[in-house]
C-alpha cells in the first residue's frame, strides 16, 4: 500500500484536485498542520518511506528520486 501526507495546510478540495490531475491512485492523509515535518521528521519534500509487511520502517530517503532508484528499493523491501 502507498500512503502519501499532505504536509501543509491544504484543504480537501485543493489536495483532490491534485490528486486528480495527477491521476494519483494512493490514499492521502490530509491531516496538515505540518504533520509530516513535525512527527515524519520530513525535511526534504518529498521523502520516501518503505515498511516491510511487518510495520517495519526499512528505509527513508529524502528529496526526488527517479523510478529506477524507487524501484530497487521497493523491491528491497519486498524481499524482507
Amino acid at each position: 500500500m502507498v500512503l502519501a501526507i499532505n504536509a501543509d495546510n491544504d484543504g480537501r478540495s485543493k489536495i483532490r484536485e491534485y490528486v486528480k490531475e495527477e491521476g494519483l491512485q494512493q490514499k492521502m492523509l490530509l491531516r496538515g498542520d505540518g504533520v509530516g515535518f513535525q512527527q515524519y521528521h520530513i525535511k526534504r519534500m518529498p521523502t520516501v518511506y518503505f515498511v516491510d509487511r511487518k510495520g517495519v520502517l526499512v528505509s527513508r530517503s529524502p528529496g526526488y528520486q527517479d523510478f529506477a532508484d524507487l524501484e530497487k528499493s521497493l523491491k528491497s523491501t519486498l524481499r524482507r
